[in-house]
């Protein structure tokens, strides 16, 4: 029966200094971007519809990414012209919103409306953002009704 108590008393305490020694969570702030497309109306009435979306995002620390020379950057891949290299996708969605939890530092945004987007197919935008620690970011991308097929949109922060 001691040796019971004794195994007990070493797994309890083996327990405690296993936790004592495990690293502090790493800092993260939530990334919140949505998604919309502007409509006019017959009477020329503009207005903002959530509209579904490839949304990609890359850690971008000591990063250059240039759009121009990534052939793949639909599927996620983009090329980073510090190092040379092509990057995959870090973090993606599809759909009108993104809600995402980042740790701190800067990150590159692409959003590329799909084919079924009629007279916007494959419209795109891309930008660089900064998220601080303890500090939520929330971003609506619009799209203008006057973007078409295949054309980049500005982007526009918002808060």
């Amino acid at each position: 029966m001691n040796k019971k108590i004794l195994f007990l008393f070493f797994i309890v305490l083996m327990s405690a200094c296993k936790r004592d020694n495990e690293p502090a969570p790493e800092p993260v702030s939530r990334f919140i971007l949505s998604v919309s497309k502007e409509t006019m109306s017959s009477t020329g009435e503009i207005t903002a519809e959530p509209i579904k979306a490839i949304i990609h995002v890359w850690k971008a620390e000591n990063s250059n990414f240039d759009v121009n020379a990534s052939p793949n950057l639909f599927v996620g891949e983009v090329y980073d012209k510090t190092s040379g290299t092509f990057r995959s996708i870090e973090y993606g969605a599809i759909g009108t919103k993104m809600n995402e939890m980042l740790q701190p530092g800067r990150y590159f945004v692409y959003v590329l409306l799909p084919k079924s987007t009629g007279s916007s197919d494959l419209a795109y935008s891309y930008t660089y953002i900064d998220i601080k620690e303890g500090k939520n970011l929330s971003l609506t991308k619009t799209f203008k009704y006057t973007t078409g097929a295949g054309m980049y949109d500005a982007w526009v922060k918002s808060k």
